[in-house]
């Protein structure tokens, strides 16, 4: 009988979470000369314009509901509101490093514009306009009234789906049908359909007169009817209007227009590219989108002729489809498969992030060697192997042939001798010893899958497991790695489906594997399936599996994560809801992507399609000296564990070890 040696001072212990995003895919500016606050894909960036430098970045680890920002704006005492796509309204008080969210449940999730007018706050979205009242007390939500008005109560809005909104004397209220004004008391409204084009996408004041940009072009109020003043050559899909002086700026999918009168012969194209939000101050500064897992960062010009880069420091791209810990300083390094060449390294402790070039295309997995080396699996044609060396900040690789099916990596894992094991495009199984001899394996029924990303693992005996999708492969190479007369294989195929995402081996050499159908432990006779129905596995689609050093099995599922306690039988799940795993609001399918654990220092990553969730679940809460340690394996099994951690205590530290009645076993200094 297994006996529980439970630290008391980790009881109940889960520790923090962490988000590391790409903040480059950039939907709204606001702010001053002397400080702007950019809305991006990955949360809210502070950002200090004379300096050009990041002062901080906000994610949904910081409060906010969701990382997807849409539009960001400020009320008079610094306060900032935030609308996000998925997450609703949220507010970051002034001097605040802290998000709050807005009444979750009173607004919808979308939020497409905002305008604050004193102590109302116009908050646009797709099912209609929601106006909040403050009365005086904007941090104090409680005694806020919100109305909501939509087609159905004022058929003068002319669509629910709010696109922009503009104040000149009344409200403007921008639409995908037109605009629509609207006294301060909202007792009267005039819709103007399509009054030049169909989609109203943002709306300035110019000379006390009401500009409008959509798809079409620019419009100005003349008396009662819009009169286009600019035209685009063709469409152009609109995102910002910026007014500045005599000046008139629009960012549209193609670039930045500027003109420094209401005449369409004065208007020329200033910078192209994806440009999203605009900012008109002593420096023109432009938000650009681009790529969506990656974006393209930030423009900023004092004339509009010369313009300069800037790149948010972030993780290379939000698409994170492997990520690996070092073994010797547990720095978390990340590979973006398609969407960057780049890959990135996290340093936990103190948040750093770094990128840094590959030598290959398509880099879909990411693993460290012993000697803290990184290695990462290419998924193309003429790609196969690369291996980066920090220390001596090198590279090197290793392919077979210049263009071959042997380079397209499946499935890729490095064992304890740091020997590289791949399934490659040509469907053969090669080992790669730490001496760079090659031993091939060529399994009759192995079928390479249409995707990338699958896994190898290892048990005591030096067996090799291999997910596929045509079940769980078993290679026995009796430590003979180059001697191929006493190798063994078998399929496992009695699974609850024939896909092998993902296998792990626990502590006593069970194999745990991830199917679309379920998880299952093998025992070395008969799988043990879990699903829904009969366990607390959050989702039968799972994507990964791994195992901690306490035998706990962690299952990375299409909504989230599972950990199934072997000892205890206990699940503990974390989903956007109870955690601060980041959220899916796109609903983007197959979002989960990647799943490491870093059992000496008690760390889990998860890998997104919208960057990497880092959970510290070994880490103590600070004690009443401000002291966080980090305790590791726990629980500790007396006869599976031979050791615990107790990492980062102060100098000097007097360490008591007690029983649970607590009586004193020892003392160590």
């Amino acid at each position: 009988m297994s006996v529980f040696v439970v630290l008391a001072v980790l009881s109940g212990a889960l520790a923090g979470w962490q988000s590391y995003t790409n903040t480059n895919f950039i939907h709204d500016i606001c702010g001053n000369d002397s400080v702007l606050t950019l809305a991006t894909s990955g949360g809210l960036v502070l950002l200090d314009p004379e300096k050009v430098r990041v002062e901080q970045t906000m994610a949904n680890t910081d409060g906010l509901p969701v990382n997807r920002c849409l539009v960001v704006t400020h009320d008079s005492t610094g306060n900032r509101w935030v609308g996000t796509d998925g997450g609703g309204l949220a507010v970051v008080p002034v001097d605040s490093a802290t998000a709050i969210a807005y009444r979750p449940h009173d607004l919808p999730e979308g939020i497409t514009a905002l305008l604050l007018d004193r102590d109302r706050i116009l908050v646009g979205t797709d099912r209609g306009l929601y106006v909040i009242e403050t009365n005086g007390t904007p941090l104090e939500f409680s005694d806020d009234v919100i109305r909501h008005f939509s087609v159905v109560n004022e058929r003068e809005l002319l669509s629910d789906r709010v696109l922009a909104l503009g104040i000149l004397d009344r409200y403007w209220v921008g639409t995908n049908q037109g605009v629509t004004s609207v006294d301060r008391d909202f007792t009267n409204w005039v819709g103007y359909r399509r009054p030049l084009g169909d989609s109203v996408k943002s709306v300035a004041v110019w000379h006390d007169s009401l500009v409008i940009a959509t798809e079409q072009g620019l419009a100005i109020l003349a008396d009662t009817s819009f009169r286009p003043v600019f035209l685009f050559g063709c469409p152009r899909e609109v995102f910002d209007l910026e007014v500045s002086g005599l000046d008139i700026y629009v960012a549209t999918d193609t670039g930045v227009y500027r003109g420094d009168a209401i005449d369409s012969t004065r208007f020329q194209l200033i910078l192209g590219g994806d440009a999203r939000a605009l900012y008109v101050g002593e420096t023109i500064w432009v938000g650009l989108g681009g790529n969506e897992q990656s974006g393209h960062g930030l423009r900023y010009s004092k004339t509009g002729q010369s313009w300069s880069s800037f790149y948010a420091g972030c993780i290379a791209s939000g698409y994170v489809s492997s990520c690996a810990f070092s073994p010797v300083d547990g720095r978390l390094y990340l590979c973006h498969y398609f969407s960057s060449w780049e890959f990135s390294e996290i340093v936990a402790r103190d948040r750093t992030v770094s990128t840094r070039p590959g030598i290959l295309g398509v880099p879909i997995q990411v693993s460290c060697d012993s000697r803290g080396r990184i290695w990462f699996a290419h998924f193309a044609g003429n790609g196969g192997l690369s291996v980066y060396e920090p220390e001596a900040d090198t590279w090197g690789k290793v392919q077979w042939g210049e263009n071959s099916a042997w380079n397209i990596i499946d499935a890729f894992a490095i064992d304890a001798f740091d020997t590289k094991w791949v399934f490659n495009g040509g469907g053969v199984i090669v080992a790669v010893d730490a001496d760079g001899q090659r031993a091939e394996f060529d399994i009759p029924g192995l079928v390479p899958p249409p995707g990338g990303g699958y896994d190898f693992a290892f048990d005591s005996q030096n067996r090799v497991w291999l997910g596929l999708t045509v079940g769980l492969v078993m290679l026995d190479h009796k430590g003979t790695l180059h001697d191929r007369t006493d190798d063994q294989y078998r399929i496992l195929t009695e699974l609850p489906s024939s896909e092998v995402r993902s296998c792990a081996v626990d502590p006593e050499d069970n194999v745990w594997v991830a199917t679309p159908q379920g998880a299952a432990g093998w025992d070395g006779e008969a799988f043990a399936v879990f699903t829904t129905e009969n366990s607390g596995l959050l989702s039968n689609n799972v994507y990964r599996v791994r195992v901690d050093a306490s035998s706990r099995v962690w299952c990375l599922c299409e909504n989230g994560l599972s950990v199934f306690d072997q000892v205890s039988g206990r699940w503990t799940n974390y989903t956007p809801q109870n955690s601060d795993l980041i959220e899916n609001p796109e609903r983007i399918a197959s979002f989960y992507t990647s799943l490491e654990i870093d059992d000496k220092r008690g760390v889990a990553a998860v890998g997104t399609q919208r960057g990497v969730s880092v959970l510290e679940f070994g880490a103590v809460p600070p004690g009443p000296a401000g002291t966080r340690l980090v305790v590791f394996p726990n629980p500790c099994v007396l006869g599976v564990h031979e050791w615990v951690v107790v990492d980062s205590l102060p100098e000097q530290s007097s360490v008591g070890i007690l029983t649970l009645s607590g009586r004193l076993v020892t003392e160590l200094q």
